[in-house]
Order: structure tokens, then C-alpha cells, then sequence
């Protein structure tokens, strides 16, 4: 485990993915081993209302409760459909055999705590230990991966940073986690992010409290 640090922010070259990115009607679903990964729409909001019912998933948002409502559930929904859609890359995350929604996962936020575009991902208690998470990081990552590049100036942690003396840095996709949610940062390691930095943020559901948050990395693939 690395000591807590601060953030510390510098400004380097790189590559994001070109915003704004492809409309989710025009995005294929991704079939992996077990699972369809499905561009999010509004089709799967009763699906993803179980989901977010869910207190153990829930603790672990930023909500950090289970939704009120189907009405709570549909707002949230909302804020990732058209004609919000080309701002963020996310997926339902079905059973290949008969389409149930057991998750969501993706990256809607462009610039994250540590500057770079930020992944998140979520499963159904039911759905855990079966390696559904992993098999699905290792699919969104290649469809990540493979959207067109535009290259940018952005400020990221400095850490972040593994090619120092290149004029181009190499793009990251972060992954954020609680310092005591290890069965997520055990999926992370299958899915080949490497844990890169501790640091304390404020809780918000605690006045006056800090939590310990640890960044995973998966670097862009040279070759891509």
C-alpha cells in the first residue's frame, strides 16, 4: 500500500478520446463469454431501478443510499440519455443467455479527481463472484481504447504521469475505490489496472470527515 499523498496537478500533453463521442444508437453491444453489454437506454431502467435499490451496491456511490423511488432511479438514468449520451461511454451490463440487466459500468466523467477520464461500475449482490466485473472491464476496455484520440492539454496528477521524458504522455483511464472496498480493487488487478495513489478526499455524508481513496490505472496501449 502506498502513504497518502496530496494531489498534485501538472499540465502535460496527451490523448482523451474525441469528444463528443459516437451517439449510443450507433454503438453495437459488446457479447463477451457470458454477458451483452448494451449502450445504456432507457429500456433498462427497471433493471437498472433494481440495481440501485440494492444498500450493499449503493454504500459504495457516491449517493451512498439505495434510491427512494423508480422516479429517483429514472432521474439519475436520464442524465446519460440523448441528448446526453455523446458525453459519456456506458453500458448495461447483461446475461448473454437471457439479457437480464445485473449491472452498469462505464465513464462519464471527462476529468476526474486525478485529471484523467474516470471508469465506475456497478453489479448486482447477486451477480458477485462469478467474475462478471472482470469480464466486463476487460471488454469496455477495448472498446475504450479503440474510440478516436484527440490529442489535448490536461492537467493530471502528477503521479500519473510514468513516461516523464516523453512529449506525448501516455493516456490513463482511472478507477477510483475506498480504501476498505477490496473486492473491487481485486477486480481491478484481474482486469490490469495497477494501484497508483493513495490520498484523503472529504466525505460528504460526514461533516468533517475525510475517507481514504486509492486511484487504479490502465494505461492506453502503445500500439493502439
Amino acid at each position: 500500500m502506498f502513504a497518502a499523498t496530496e494531489i498534485e496537478m501538472v499540465e502535460v500533453e496527451t490523448t482523451i478520446p474525441q469528444y463528443p463521442l459516437p451517439p449510443a444508437a450507433t454503438r453495437p453491444a459488446i457479447r463477451t463469454e457470458r454477458l451483452v453489454l448494451k449502450p445504456l437506454s432507457a429500456e433498462h431502467l427497471e433493471g437498472i431501478h433494481a440495481l440501485r435499490l440494492q444498500e450493499d451496491v449503493m454504500k459504495w456511490t457516491t449517493q451512498a443510499r439505495p434510491d427512494k423511488d423508480m422516479e429517483e432511479s429514472r432521474a439519475w438514468l436520464e442524465r446519460f440519455l440523448p441528448p446526453n449520451d455523446t458525453k459519456a461511454l456506458n453500458y448495461a451490463i447483461c446475461l448473454g443467455d437471457t439479457e437480464e440487466v445485473i449491472g452498469i459500468g462505464g465513464s462519464h466523467i471527462k476529468e476526474g479527481e486525478l485529471g484523467w477520464p474516470e471508469l465506475g461500475y456497478m453489479l448486482r449482490k447477486e451477480a458477485w463472484g462469478n467474475g462478471y466485473a472482470t469480464e466486463f472491464l476487460r471488454a469496455f476496455l477495448q472498446a475504450w481504447w479503440a474510440l478516436p484520440r484527440a490529442r489535448v492539454q490536461l492537467k493530471v496528477d502528477k503521479s500519473t504521469i510514468l513516461d516523464a521524458d516523453a512529449a506525448v504522455k501516455q493516456e490513463c483511464l482511472v478507477a477510483i475505490t475506498e480504501v476498505t472496498n477490496r473486492p473491487s480493487q481485486s477486480v481491478l488487478r484481474k482486469a490490469g489496472f495497477s494501484m497508483k495513489k493513495v490520498w484523503f478526499s472529504a466525505d460528504d455524508h460526514k461533516i468533517g470527515s475525510n475517507m481514504a481513496l486509492i486511484g487504479f490505472l490502465s494505461l492506453r496501449p502503445l500500439d493502439m
